[in-house]
């Protein structure tokens, strides 16, 4: 407190009309107000604090509140000019809120202080002279709004939360929050940093009691520009540099609405309330582009590590951002714009670096739905390194709090983001792409004696045993929903792109499909599980359309739509070329569709003997031949 009065009396020689705020330089030393008063007070505050506290006691604290509140502003209009005449009134109010905090201890009487309208009177102490009566609210708030998990705790401060929303406490949190941070950084007081921390934590326990919380503070206040700012690569690591990356992951990842404001801050002024020092003002009239500012926070981290535990908790969270506000399509258009992938492809250069597995995951959603994204990737040379990661080269990081079950966690997703890589890529890309995109890709699959497939097939094989393991544990009495759920948390996800690769490896090249049902044959895997797992996906997708309301179905997302129409061409292509017998046993691949083959491994018992890459040559020679009445089996 007395901090402040040290600000407003610096300037001794100050003329009779100056203002009574604050004056921007600090003094020296700080004034000190009588320590018998201080103590007083002080006393006075901790005997009541001791007090059993109940609807009555409250009544006589809110009672008192407001008297503090009207003496201090009546002292203050008085004595404008003195502020050491009005300093005991300040010192007063300050020490009456402090009291409030033995609320904190007390939901069940949240209700009565709403009534009593204290939450007003706090909010309206946020727009006061004193910075550190406003600091004492944020620390009040904080305290109030940050309950434990049981329910008869959680129903008021909800309702508090809500109370406090109504009267809006969002737009002055924010803006308190900027003038907090305006300090330059290394003269910032630690009164200041408290104020931002606690600022931060408010919103944080509002997201938690209020979810719609989080779409508000985001479209209807600067929010989003603030936390930019407070992320940025100039600013050094700090608690509330990690706390602010956190929020901003929580307002993203809360609902499509936080990140389409987001993206629609682009190209707008920035915001009044962020004030700059003298050199930036120059910054100042430049336009809000918070994805260009997202990937500068980002870009350190290509060429070092994280030093501390908490600065990789820092990174993490700006990369969720990043996975979040890319499920945006206009957000993709950005990041393709600043160079996103690009910068993506230096992250996954070093496998040595921190950053290396959250880049693939980053390059995952930035690719999803988004056909020019896939062309750009393969135009600036990143087949190489998603096709390495694809092949089982993953990132060689070690984080001091490293175990083996982390590890094997952080390869297990590297995988699926390389998975699902290829998958988009192949989805996407076609004929039409430019630099020859289409050719480029699929040329992968057939180099080095046909790895990727033998890979491909590999990760089929894995993945499609451990979701058949899982519907093994299928109970009768439980519903579809719990054994759909189980068999995704055994990698179905996974095995449903891994099957749609090879769905349209086998439609692209019939010397490819050969390739695949000798390697299926091989690792006895049913030549129908292809069509069983496309079959299955398309059929959810469709049934979700159907059960979805009719505002939704108006609106039916263009990437789903493609995605269905993709599964269907496939599954016509597989099931087109699927020629039952008529004795109802299993056919080998048909070569020629109008010529269907019944012969097998038991009945030619040498061809077990040959290697895969014999026999695929033999179909080669086929084809070489003439024997396909001019079909070619690839066109590559």
């Amino acid at each position: 407190m007395e901090s402040h009065f040290e600000r407003v009396l610096a300037a001794d020689a100050a003329p009779k009309h100056a203002a009574a705020s604050p004056p921007s330089v600090p003094a020296a030393k700080r004034f000190r107000a009588s320590a018998a008063a201080i103590s007083a007070l002080v006393d006075s505050a901790e005997a009541q604090e001791g007090d059993e506290l109940d609807a009555r006691a409250l009544k006589s604290m809110a009672n008192s509140l407001q008297k503090r509140i009207r003496r201090n502003a009546l002292a203050r209009e008085k004595h404008a000019d003195d502020p050491q005449k009005f300093l005991e009134s300040e010192l007063a109010l300050d020490a009456e809120i402090a009291r409030w905090k033995q609320l904190a201890a007390k939901p069940e009487l949240f209700a009565a202080m709403t009534e009593l309208q204290v939450p007003r009177a706090l909010l309206g102490l946020l727009g006061h002279a004193n910075l550190d009566i406003r600091l004492a609210v944020l620390s009040l708030l904080a305290e109030l709004t940050d309950v434990d998990d049981a329910a008869e705790s959680l129903e008021p401060a909800a309702r508090l939360a809500t109370h406090l929303v109504d009267e809006k406490l969002l737009p002055l949190l924010v803006a308190n929050a900027y003038e907090l941070a305006a300090v330059d950084e290394k003269q910032q007081a630690e009164e200041e940093a408290a104020g931002v921390y606690h600022s931060l934590q408010i919103l944080e326990n509002l997201a938690d009691l209020q979810p719609p919380v989080c779409a508000q503070v985001a479209e209807h206040t600067a929010i989003l520009p603030f936390l930019l700012q407070q992320v940025g690569p100039e600013r050094a690591f700090s608690e509330n540099k990690l706390y602010a990356s956190e929020i901003l992951s929580i307002l993203l990842q809360a609902g499509k609405e936080s990140r389409e404001k987001f993206v629609a801050w682009r190209g707008q002024q920035r915001p009044k309330e962020e004030k700059r020092k003298e050199k930036e003002k120059k910054k100042q009239d430049e336009k809000v582009d918070l994805m260009d500012e997202l990937l500068q926070a980002l870009a350190p981290y290509r060429k070092r590590d994280p030093s501390t535990e908490e600065e990789e908790e820092l990174v993490g969270n700006l990369v969720n951002a990043l996975c979040s506000v890319l499920l945006v399509p206009e957000a993709q258009k950005q990041f393709r714009r600043l160079e996103g992938l690009e910068l993506l492809l230096r992250f996954t250069k070093d496998r040595q670096r921190f950053v290396f597995s959250g880049a693939l995951r980053v390059m995952d959603h930035a690719l999803m739905g988004n056909a020019r994204n896939c062309e750009r990737l393969i135009e600036i040379g990143g087949l190489r390194s998603v096709f390495s990661v694809f092949m089982g080269r993953h990132g060689k990081y070690k984080s001091a709090s490293s175990t083996k079950a982390s590890k094997a966690s952080d390869r297990a997703k590297e995988e699926e983001n390389a998975v699902s890589l290829v998958t988009s890529m192949c989805a996407w890309v076609d004929e039409k792409a430019p630099a020859d995109g289409y050719d480029r890709l699929h040329a992968k699959f057939v180099e080095n004696d046909m790895e990727k497939v033998d890979r491909l097939v590999d990760l089929f094989a894995k993945y499609h045993e451990r979701v058949g393991r899982s519907s093994e544990d299928d109970d009768e009495d439980e519903d579809e929903d719990s054994r759909y759920l189980r068999r995704l948390d055994a990698g179905l996800f996974v095995l449903e792109r891994i099957a749609f690769v090879v769905a349209h490896l086998c439609r692209f090249s019939m010397k490819l499909k050969a390739y695949v049902m000798i390697k299926f044959h091989e690792r006895s895997i049913e030549s129908n599980s292809l069509t069983t797992i496309l079959r299955e996906q398309l059929y959810l997708l469709e049934a979700e359309d159907k059960d979805g309301d009719e505002a939704k179905r108006e609106n039916v997302d263009e990437g789903r739509e493609a995605q269905k129409a993709q599964l269907r061409a496939l599954l016509a292509t597989l099931e087109a070329e699927e020629v039952p017998r008529e004795d109802g046993a299993e056919q080998s691949y048909n070569l020629v569709k109008d010529e269907p083959k019944t012969e097998n491994y038991d009945e030619f018992p040498q061809l077990r003997t040959l290697p895969p890459l014999f026999l695929f040559n033999i179909l080669h020679e086929v084809e070489a031949n003439g024997l396909m009445n001019g079909k070619p089996l690839y066109n590559i």
